[in-house]
């Protein structure tokens, strides 16, 4: 059997073919019955467009012969109604009159009526397109109508759960899984994944933006303040590192060690926040030169520049006592920035790590650098340790991956 269905007129047919003939049709109407097409449209002689009212232009079929034509929907302010009748929903469906109206959006898989499954899953009435406030957009439906898996992938499906069923009782049942799994593959490599062109433009140009202002940043270094610094490269660092949703600054922390009979206050800079409550700390150092290993070595070895050891003390330091406040550590914080945090977020102290943004390593020789990345790693379970060169590359890395 086959339909097609067209508009003409302001009002939109459904040519019906079936295999043998529609005398059968003409059957069930002198009966008074109606019968149903692809399992979604329940067609009645109500519908059918008689031979003596002929859809005007065109050549579509009568009622007898080898196919029929039905009249399912018509235009009504800019919206196709498609009748309640036909589609057994609760109301008409619509579709603005600048949608492409075609048989796939009414039947996937040979015979499962979508529409009917959005209103009845929806529990309201269906809109495609235009500017009504519950209107589902065209491309979004044409989305989920491409999302739906193929009578192949169903078939592969099924065999695969039955696998999975018998293989727990029987020997020697074939592996339907791995032909699950190898299909899967295979649609997903010709290119049924969406890709984002939009997006990755507007990431390209954010990119490509952040590079050129930390370039200039780095040229006019001398003209910010500390404080102006840190805030700034702040910014990029929640970009270059999304985990991260929030950054307080000035953050008291208790020390339980330096005077034994009392706690006393230590001051984080910048404390990092993830998505998931816990907490890190960053220290952001203004780019100044040979800060970072010695000119000279020791030993044959280039060592960490005084700027560099103090900054991984003075974070390590941190992190100590903020493990050691623990619980009690966690509750004082959140109920400090409970005004600044999501509802029900809470603050978890859970091994935090350290975050080091400091000097440049574009002057440095070959062995500097490798001695460099040695003490990197050295400190890298506990903090990380990044250069503004580093920062750079990854901008130019990550700006390649969007070309």
């Amino acid at each position: 059997m086959n339909i097609e269905i067209t508009i003409n007129n302001n009002k939109i047919y459904l040519e019906y073919t079936p295999e043998n003939g529609t005398e059968w049709i003409n059957e069930l109407f002198e009966k008074g019955e109606d019968f149903r097409a692809k399992g979604t449209f329940r067609l009645t002689e109500d519908d059918l467009v008689k031979d003596s009212n002929l859809i005007p232009g065109t050549s579509l079929s009568l009622s007898f012969g080898h196919s029929m034509t039905f009249e399912i929907g018509r235009l009504s302010d800019d919206y196709y109604r498609i009748y309640n009748t036909i589609l057994e929903t609760k109301n008409d469906v619509l579709f603005h009159k600048s949608c492409t109206i075609s048989n796939k959006y009414f039947i996937v898989n040979s015979n499962i009526s979508i529409l009917f499954k959005f209103e009845k899953l929806a529990d309201q009435q269906i809109i495609i397109g235009g500017d009504k406030e519950s209107a589902i957009p065209e491309q979004v439906f044409k989305d989920i109508i491409n999302s739906f898996p193929s009578r192949t992938e169903l078939k592969h499906y099924v065999n695969s759960r039955i696998t999975n069923v018998l293989s727990q009782y029987l020997d020697n049942v074939n592996d339907s899984g791995k032909a699950f799994e190898k299909y899967i593959e295979n649609r997903n490599r010709i290119g049924n994944i969406r890709s984002f062109p939009s997006l990755n433009e507007y990431e390209y140009e954010k990119y490509q933006f952040i590079l050129k202002t930390l370039k200039e940043m780095l040229d006019n270094s001398d003209i910010y303040s500390e404080s102006d610094w840190q805030n700034q490269i702040l910014d990029i660092i929640l970009i270059l590192f999304p985990k991260y949703i929030l950054c307080f600054s000035e953050v008291h922390i208790k020390d339980y060690y330096s005077k034994p009979d009392k706690s006393t206050n230590r001051k984080i800079d910048l404390m990092l926040i993830d998505a998931n409550g816990n907490i890190d700390v960053i220290e952001i150092k203004k780019p100044f030169e040979n800060c970072i290993v010695t000119k000279k070595t020791y030993r044959d070895n280039y060592t960490p520049m005084k700027e560099l050891s103090g900054t991984i003390m003075q974070l390590e330091k941190y992190i100590f006592h903020l493990n050691k406040w623990g619980i009690n550590g966690e509750k004082t914080l959140t109920k400090k920035y409970k005004n600044e945090l999501p509802q029900d977020f809470n603050l978890k102290i859970t091994n935090p790590k350290g975050l080091i943004i400091i000097g440049r390593d574009d002057n440095l020789s070959t062995d500097q650098l490798f001695d460099l990345e040695i003490i990197k790693r050295k400190y890298a379970n506990v903090v990380e340790v990044i250069t503004y060169d580093d920062l750079i590359k990854r901008l130019e890395n990550t700006l390649d991956k969007f070309k």
